[in-house]
């Protein structure tokens, strides 16, 4: 596989990021392409729970805390009219600034996603990232398999967000981003929506390379073995199955287990110094295995076999969810083998997912509609 690395040069193209910020996309995108040379910039519409930036933030209007009556007729006929000016207004500053327009769907300038006709009324390129759940066709045989998203998820405020009980309704949305859009970065299983799921790219996750050097030192120092989880859901990354597997072994190893809630700045901190990061037990990894391969961490998920195709030398260690405790046990009875896959891990990092790396990619697809 190509790095994509080279001779930076300027580009011509302006590119707009966001306004969602799911996981830190619109950010990661934007500094990427600029690392390209590209003048991209990110924005978006709400601070992002784990402290992801952007390079923008679009001020707006938000909820009363206060519930009932008082609530439903500020929100409804006071803070979405404002919000909607806001948006508009936002929307026309932007729209000759910059030639492509980046969305990381669902979200786009508004709620009906009707700036995606003006935009191509005035012959402004878009592309569309697929992050997951919003673009997910819970139906697809991909999603009904066991361990799919789906077939873990019992969230109900979040199918109804994702329309995932609605299916034509969603189908239509995704297909009016299909007919909009230049280009689309997906998977698989968030492509059964589409009416050519052949013609989505790959959805390439990035992230900054360490300050400082790894030190895979740690390896070679015996425990405590530090060993984290950091899940965004609870239910769709399998936690109960992380916690039960180190009540069991923490018996017979010394392990520092740490799952707390904090910012992304914090959990590439502690990522530093772990040995195992579990990431996540559906069918694929997220943009945190990718921090923990960066980092030096033995990554632990679950890839399904047609995951793995895409992503075919990416050093993880597979397991389903209830063959973790005898897959995390063997690990920490072999430091030798764990410093081989961080080593590995480390390697891949920086010839697939550096800014750099993903930045050359994405231009080349944009200027030469070419995969690199």
């Amino acid at each position: 596989m190509s790095t994509g690395k080279g001779k930076l040069h300027t580009s011509k193209l302006r590119v707009f990021v966001g306004p969602g910020n799911t996981a830190g996309n619109a950010h990661y995108i934007a500094r990427a392409l600029r690392s390209a040379g590209v003048r991209a910039v990110s924005y978006c519409y709400r601070a992002h729970e784990f402290g992801y930036p952007t390079d923008k933030t679009v001020s707006q209007f938000r909820s009363l805390k206060r519930k009932g009556f008082v609530k439903l007729i500020n929100n409804r006929f006071v803070l979405r009219p404002l919000n909607a000016m806001i948006r508009f207004w936002f929307f026309l500053t932007v729209l000759f600034r910059y030639d492509l327009f980046y969305f990381i769907s669902p979200i786009t300038f508004f709620e009906n996603h009707r700036d995606l006709a003006v935009l191509k009324f005035f012959r402004k390129k878009i592309a569309f990232f697929f992050p997951g759940c919003a673009e997910r066709d819970p139906y697809d045989t991909l999603n009904t398999m066991k361990y799919s998203d789906c077939w873990y998820c019992n969230d109900v405020a979040k199918q109804q967000y994702c329309l995932c009980h609605e299916p034509k309704l969603k189908r239509s949305k995704i297909e009016y981003f299909e007919e909009k859009a230049d280009f689309i970065f997906s998977r698989p299983n968030t492509s059964g929506f589409l009416k050519n799921p052949e013609k989505a790219l790959p959805m390439w996750l990035m992230t900054d390379a360490p300050k400082q050097p790894v030190d895979l030192q740690r390896y070679r120092d015996g425990g405590p073995w530090g060993i984290m989880h950091f899940p965004s859901h609870q239910e769709l990354k399998g936690t109960r199955y992380v916690e039960a597997a180190i009540a069991s072994l923490n018996g017979k190893f010394k392990i520092r287990y740490l799952s707390d809630r904090m910012t992304n700045s914090e959990v590439l901190e502690n990522l530093e110094k772990a040995h195992i990061l579990v990431d996540q037990f559906t069918h694929t990894f997220g943009l945190l295995a990718i921090e923990g391969l960066s980092r030096g961490c033995v990554v632990v998920c679950r890839m399904e076999e047609w995951a793995r195709k895409c992503y075919p030398d990416i050093p993880l260690v597979s397991c389903n969810p209830e063959d973790l405790e005898q897959t995390i046990e063997s690990l920490l009875h072999n430091p030798d083998r764990m410093q081989k896959i961080a080593e590995a891990g480390i390697r891949w990092f920086h010839e697939n997912a550096t800014l750099q790396v993903v930045g050359n990619r994405m231009l080349n697809v944009f200027e030469k509609n070419k995969l690199c």
